[in-house]
């Protein structure tokens, strides 16, 4: 029975924690993030993940899933506080 439903439209919630996506610096995208990459043949995962690493100077990044050097594909690569959820993406069958 939808007569009963309270559904609000353009409704504002404040944001006590966090902020706008529209309005977050770039560093916290980094610092947070994943990059869909579309691997190109040749390098491996592995350096393709150490040369986002130089490129952003972060610290830390992993990826869910090798692919061979040879092959082209997507290569999820999560940066910094992201590569905990390394494990997550790889049992998600992507």
């Amino acid at each position: 029975n939808f007569d009963k439903l309270n559904v609000r439209t353009a409704h504002y919630t404040p944001l006590p924690c966090g902020s706008n996506p529209l309005k977050r610096e770039i560093g916290d995208y980094i610092r947070t993030g994943f990059i869909n990459l579309d691997k190109p043949s040749n390098p491996s995962s592995h350096e393709v993940v150490a040369w986002i690493r130089r490129i952003l100077r972060v610290e830390k990044t992993g990826h869910s899933g090798t692919l061979d050097p040879k092959v082209t594909g997507c290569l999820i690569v999560c940066i910094e506080r992201a590569t905990r959820l390394v494990k997550s993406q790889q049992s998600a069958g992507l």
